[in-house]
């Protein structure tokens, strides 16, 4: 009987939160509970170091993520004593995997187009509509038995994502979207957790991809700097001469007005 009444009580307020939330109040709730809608548009960039997990693989290996607007990434891990590098400037994607190679070099088009979408810049959530973007708030949804309210993103190139966000605070709990990987389409979804202050903000210090339902990658920072001074050049491809451990063979040197003999 008592369970009987729990779920009742709990429909009850799900009902009443559904009914008495409106798009904009919720916006507001996220917005606030972030730092403010205004320092969220201020944001231009930030610095993110910590762990990258991969428990399927038994791996924990450093990280650092660079982001800045509108399309800048740089993502740097280390391991067996090796840098990775992966970087987009906005235009291109390249990589220095060190264990192929010491140069840099263009990601294929595939991969470079998932990291170039990972590379921009933006709160979905926050000028939307300027951005030609429609949002709409779809209702509750339980989550891991807490109650969230789902929205539904739907971009100005056609592209949908989902966002399950906390009904009490505000703090957005989970993205998923459908994406294509290879000739097929997967369920991607980002879990956001541990949300802790930096730099003015609220900012998820755990976040955890899964694929399809099976858990792929956790990051878990340890620092994350706002606005930190990034220059355009730490995004750029560096040609094969600036590339990092590719050393120049000199050449002999040649005597001004000397000719052959001895």
């Amino acid at each position: 009987m008592k369970k009987v009444i729990f779920a009742l009580s709990a429909a009850l307020i799900l009902g009443a939160l559904h009914h008495a939330q409106t798009l904009d109040e919720v916006l507001a709730r996220n917005y606030q509970a972030r730092g403010g809608l205004d320092r969220l548009k201020a944001l231009a960039g930030w610095k993110l170091s910590g762990r990258m997990v991969v428990d399927a693989q038994g791996l924990d290996l450093p990280i650092a993520i660079w982001q800045k607007a509108p399309d800048k990434m740089r993502v740097e891990t280390t391991f067996q004593d090796k840098k990775i590098v992966q970087a987009c400037d906005g235009r291109k994607a390249w990589t220095i995997m060190p264990f192929l190679s010491d140069a840099a070099r263009a990601m294929p088009d595939d991969q470079g187009g998932l990291f170039s979408d990972q590379a921009v810049f933006e709160n979905p959530l926050v000028g939307f509509a300027e951005k030609g973007h429609q949002l709409e708030l779809l209702g509750m949804e339980p989550l891991d038995g807490k109650p969230a309210v789902k929205l539904k993103l739907l971009k100005s190139d056609g592209k949908e994502i989902m966002f399950f966000l906390d009904a009490a605070s505000g703090l957005v709990l989970k993205s998923s979207r459908m994406m294509r990987m290879g000739e097929s389409e997967a369920l991607v979804e980002i879990l956001y957790g541990d949300y802790r202050p930096a730099g003015g903000l609220l900012m998820p210090f755990a976040i955890e991809n899964r694929l399809d339902g099976q858990p792929q990658v956790r990051l878990i920072f340890d620092e994350i700097e706002i606005d930190p001074a990034m220059e355009d050049a730490m995004f750029a491809m560096p040609d094969e001469k600036e590339t990092p451990g590719k050393k120049k063979t000199p050449g002999k040197k040649k005597t001004p007005g000397k000719k052959g003999g001895k």
